[in-house]
């Protein structure tokens, strides 16, 4: 990461896109431009712009287009300068939040909602009590449970919602959430030589949607001999904030995860949601407003891990570890999360885990392109979200595999949504979900 934008200044932004070659290479690997082909959609037109857009003369349309953005990373992966893009979108969009606040949909998801966990417990336990008025979709379902549990039934939300809900198919909101399911200390199975003790971060999909596959973490961390605390007064990660440019918001999110954290006493803090990892990696170093903040966040920063590092470097190379937790001869394919492989730098361990676990079982997909998801992004361009999807449906389908497989729940749901818009059968499970750890 470029020094130039650890402080997030209108200047460093300013001297960040005038390192700019305008060679293109950033239009070739842009899922936005894919399907939107305008290039103030990419890195390239909008460095070209970027002291219109941060004095905010833009037009209407062009500050709009700010937000049609991913931040999926690849933009800065391929520039053969280096530069931080996604940073430079997290700058325009919080220049535009400076001078226009926050919409007041976004206020009270951020600050009442997300902020608050108590608030948003309350606010999903109500909306769980309705969903059962909603369609499933017969065709695909989210998450495998070893202890048989059923899988999230997925709801098609009917044309006539508003627009942020019209059309979608969504897992339901789980009738008990990981807090009230998983204890706060889970012993090692097999412990051997010098325990090792390891805090579990979920994230809020594991909390709200998918309670199994948070039990999934925790069970494959306890079956490879670790000590896992589950520290239950953790709230968002604060990424989702960040990215809609209410960055103080998203500061006190991390100081709080951060207190909680540093009392664990942890060798490590494990995800497995690729999105809480990239903030908790990528993002919070950047946010502290004191050198001390930043001191404590860039080193807790340093402890966390992707739930498929720690497992693999759990696990023992000439007779492999790892198990399939799937019935006997299912086929499988990954996914690879952008946040995991372009803001983690995760791409290898759970290829290798896959691989090694299900041998000729295991389906490579021809091209591993984004998904289309983008947290807020799906919200706000569901169309052009849809359009960038449908090249990931034709890979899905072409492998032909029975479950796909990926360890980012936003990924899990957005191809929920595709699968089931482009009618193909199958099961989503994380990572967690797919292994077991031999005994």
């Amino acid at each position: 990461m470029s020094d130039a934008l650890d402080t997030f200044t209108a200047e460093a932004c300013a001297k960040q896109a005038a390192l700019c070659l305008a060679c293109g290479t950033c239009l070739q690997t842009c899922p936005v431009y894919a399907g939107e082909p305008r290039e103030i959609l990419t890195a390239r037109g909008r460095n070209n712009r970027i002291h219109e857009l941060l004095r905010l003369k833009a037009d209407p349309e062009g500050l709009k287009d700010i937000g049609k953005c991913l931040l999926c990373g690849r933009c800065t992966m391929v520039c053969p300068r280096g530069i931080r893009n996604d940073l430079i979108v997290s700058m325009l969009r919080q220049a535009q939040v400076d001078r226009n606040g926050l919409p007041t949909g976004k206020k009270i998801a951020f600050r009442k909602l997300l902020l608050n966990r108590k608030a948003m417990r309350r606010t999903l336990r109500a909306a769980s009590r309705v969903q059962g008025l909603l369609p499933e979709t017969a065709d695909v379902q989210a998450g495998f449970s070893l202890q048989g549990n059923a899988p999230a039934p997925i709801r098609h939300l009917p044309a006539l919602l508003p627009r942020f809900a019209r059309g979608r198919n969504v897992p339901s909101i789980a009738s008990e959430f990981l807090s009230d399911a998983l204890p706060e200390e889970t012993p090692a199975v097999n412990p051997s030589g010098k325990p090792v003790r390891v805090a579990y971060f979920s994230g809020c999909a594991a909390e709200f949607l998918l309670p199994d596959t948070g039990k999934a973490v925790v069970r494959l961390l306890s079956e490879a001999g670790m000590d896992v605390v589950f520290p239950k007064e953790q709230g968002c990660c604060g990424l989702a904030v960040h990215a809609n440019g209410d960055h103080e918001t998203a500061r006190r999110m991390a100081l709080h995860n951060l207190d909680v954290l540093e009392k664990c006493r942890v060798d490590s803090v494990v995800t497995g949601c690729a999105t809480c990892g990239s903030a908790m990696r990528d993002m919070w170093p950047r946010i502290g407003n004191t050198p001390e903040e930043t001191a404590r966040l860039a080193a807790m920063a340093i402890k966390v891990k992707d739930v498929s590092e720690i497992v693999l470097a759990a696990c023992d190379f000439a007779d492999f570890s790892c198990r399939s937790a799937l019935p006997k001869g299912a086929t499988v394919t990954w996914h690879e999360p952008c946040h995991l492989a372009r803001l983690q730098h995760v791409s290898r361990e759970p290829l290798t885990i896959l691989q090694r676990t299900f041998g000729d079982d295991f389906r490579e997909l021809s091209r591993q392109g984004c998904c289309g998801f983008g947290g807020s992004f799906n919200l706000y361009n569901y169309d052009l979200s849809r359009e960038i999807g449908s090249e990931k449906a034709a890979a899905l389908r072409e492998s032909g595999a029975e479950y796909v497989i990926t360890s980012c729940p936003g990924c899990l749901i957005q191809l929920a949504d595709t699968m089931a818009r482009h009618k193909i059968p199958g099961r989503i499970v994380h990572l967690a979900e797919a292994v077991a750890f031999r005994k």
